[in-house]
């Protein structure tokens, strides 16, 4: 299973019935332009490399969605430190996305080629709308995405449908409020929309960049939307984001011309009979509103008649990219409600101190769906109306989860919160460096998603955080790499505490080089890598050399020393780094050189003198230098004793050279 960080990161809320409303998961803001209130997505990410699951929600009504990935990684980070700041084109639309969660997912492998690219999936429980939602596709440079999606029938879309919007960059954008600090370099990368094959592709150099983006706003209902991710050089990742806009339904419910609180209401989607909100009326002027409702989506209103009253048909609605207001019932007969009372809460420090943008909601006990939601104003306080008087309610501190009660009209209630402390440090990489002075560290409670405290690194990676609560988990983690974040224990008294230092990863990749000895590239080589300590030698990688000598290995063990062998000989050798990245480049030693031997030089036929002329027995000859014992001269028996030495050396060098021709021509053949 997936490390229990990105589990912990991932996790999301539970929907919940709110304010007499529903409220759903994923973050609002008032300040979107145009009206409608805007919610970022949130993620979980299950699996193992190359076979992740997941989910993607949006808040309110958006239809929910799962995923599936071949990614050789998937991580949740915060948005802490990377995020869509109001000055792009998506935040000009729907706000910020600061300290919203976004997906980081990376290629199959990291190889430039379409059989290495990973498929995201992403499969929505029914039709997306057509309109009032985007999603973004962030740090793409030394990579590409293709793009596809099917529609509500299933068939494939063409690539216009998909709303493609701008490219631009997410860096230090010239205006609209702040921006992350990426881009040091100031190179405003931005990718290429291609719009009739749907492939985003990076800056033309493949170079590895900052901030390069595109965004979306689909103008199709889609059932899937597939992202096809390949890189082009180096250790890219690619970035998710989705967000919507959604919107509120409201009214009156009077009784005989007058209001009447705490009527029930309820809006259904009468496609599939889900309930989406109920509420009740509250206050002295009857009114009711149910938010998260979406474009495009036709709706109905119910009230349920009270006693006494005739029952009223249910108003049907379509959200139209607007509010939709007036939602009125008039009943006539009904019984009078009983009195309601309002309850005032406040939420105060250990030391008394008033807290302000407290999220709290109040919970008949025995009961998960709170009765009522707000949020405390600047003197730390937060009232609800129409409450029954006579009831009891416990208090949920919607940060912490912790309920507190019961608690009664009539006794108002107050929350204090636990006692927090400060603590100071410093944190280090996995080889003991220091990260650069501005990273951003979160401090997360462990199996939470948002942090209690972002701050920047100053010099030698020294920081401050407060807010943790004595005795709690938390994860450490730099500049959002969930990967390599490290659990510490809150102190019992604010102080300093020993350096911080972050985990290595499981496993890295890494990039390396092969030349010849001329320093050429050694093209098509066949490698394999294996551990230079183990007992049992196999090898845990077996690339190959591009056209430029270049291979890249995955799932490596950071700190693990690696043979790098070619034809059964080891050719180099390397150390796993603690994050991916590239190792030195190995150069292959030069070919034997092999001296031709001469062909030796010809023997001159020898010189045979005439044996002399021996007489018969009783005549003369004409002489010699030896007889046989019969007195008849001897035969010549063959060439001179140097001879043969010569020959059998010849053929000994011929038979060297063609050994070594052989090994060499063998060597370049395993590159092919």
């Amino acid at each position: 299973m997936i490390d229990r960080r990105i589990r912990a990161w991932a996790a999301t809320g539970v929907t919940v019935v709110v304010a007499g409303a529903l409220a759903l998961g994923g973050a609002t803001s008032a300040s979107a332009a145009g009206p409608g209130a805007v919610g970022w997505a949130d993620f979980t990410v299950d699996g193992t490399a190359r076979a992740y699951t997941g989910t993607m929600t949006l808040p309110g009504d958006f239809p929910q969605a799962t995923f599936t990935s071949t990614s050789r990684q998937a991580t949740i980070p915060s948005g802490s430190s990377t995020w869509q700041g109001t000055g792009t084109p998506v935040g000009a639309e729907y706000d910020s996305s600061r300290g919203r969660p976004y997906l980081n997912l990376r290629p199959a492998q990291d190889s430039p080629t379409a059989a290495a690219a990973s498929v995201t999936t992403y499969t929505f429980d029914r039709a997306t709308p057509a309109s009032d939602w985007s999603f973004v596709l962030g740090d793409v440079d030394a990579d590409q995405v293709t793009v596809s999606a099917t529609g509500a029938d299933g068939v494939a879309v063409p690539a216009d449908a998909l709303g493609f919007g701008s490219t631009y960059n997410y860096c230090r954008t010239a205006a609209g409020g702040p921006s992350p600090s990426c881009d040091a370099a100031g190179l405003r990368d931005v990718p290429t929309w291609n719009a009739a094959t749907g492939v985003l592709t990076g800056n033309a150099t493949a170079s590895d960049t900052e901030g390069a983006a595109a965004w979306f706003s689909p103008t199709v209902p889609l059932s899937t939307l597939t992202f096809t991710y390949q890189q082009r050089s180096g250790f890219p990742v690619y970035q998710t984001w989705f967000v919507t806009k959604t919107f509120t339904a409201s009214g009156v419910v009077t009784n005989d011309g007058a209001a009447y609180p705490g009527a029930i209401v309820t809006v259904v989607d009468p496609a599939t009979g889900e309930v989406v909100g109920t509420t009740t009326t509250v206050g002295p002027e009857g009114t009711w509103s149910v938010p998260g409702l979406v474009s495009g989506t036709p709706y109905e209103v119910d009230v349920t008649a009270p006693d006494g009253a005739a029952a009223l048909p249910a108003v049907p609605f379509t959200v139209a990219g607007d509010d939709s207001p007036g939602l009125d019932f008039a009943f006539t007969g009904a019984v009078p409600p009983a009195d309601t009372a309002p309850l005032t809460v406040t939420v105060v420090e250990a030391d008394g101190t008033p807290v302000a943008d407290r999220p709290v909601s109040i919970v008949v006990p025995g009961q998960i769906d709170p009765v009522a939601s707000g949020t405390t104003g600047a003197d730390g306080s937060v009232t609800f109306e129409g409450l029954d008087p006579a009831a009891e309610y416990d208090l949920v501190d919607e940060v912490t989860g912790i309920a507190r009660g019961p608690v009664t009209t009539a006794s108002g209630a107050s929350i204090t919160l636990d006692p927090t402390v400060e603590i100071t440090t410093s944190i280090v990489n996995p080889d003991g460096s220091a990260p650069a002075t501005g990273s951003t560290v979160d401090i997360v409670p462990v199996g939470e998603t948002a942090p209690v405290a972002s701050v920047e690194t100053g010099a030698g990676g020294s920081f401050t955080a407060d807010g943790l609560t004595p005795g709690e988990q938390y994860e450490v983690v730099l500049d959002e790499d969930v990967d390599s974040a490290v659990t510490i224990t809150a102190p019992a008294t604010s102080g300093t505490i020993p350096p911080v230092q972050i985990a290595a990863p499981a496993t890295v990749s890494v990039e390396g080089t092969v030349v010849d000895s001329d320093g050429t590239p050694a093209a098509d080589l066949e490698l394999s890598l294996i551990e230079a300590d183990a007992t049992d030698p196999e090898p845990v990688a077996t690339p190959n050399t591009d056209a430029a000598g270049v291979y890249r290995a995955d799932d490596l063990v950071p700190g693990t020393t690696y043979d790098v062998v070619a034809d059964g000989e080891a050719i180099g050798s390397f150390t796993a780094p603690t994050a991916d990245g590239t190792v030195p480049t190995i150069t292959l030693p030069a070919p034997p050189v092999v001296t031709p031997v001469p062909d030796p030089e010809p023997t001159p036929d020898p010189i045979v003198t005439p044996a002399p002329v021996v007489p018969a027995a009783g005549g003369q000859g004409t002489g010699g230098t030896g007889t046989g014992g019969s007195g008849r001269p001897l035969a010549y028996t063959g060439s001179e004793p140097g001879l043969p030495l010569g020959v059998a050396a010849a053929a000994l060098a011929l038979g060297l050279a063609l050994v070594t021709g052989s090994a060499v021509t063998r060597r370049r053949a395993g590159r092919r």
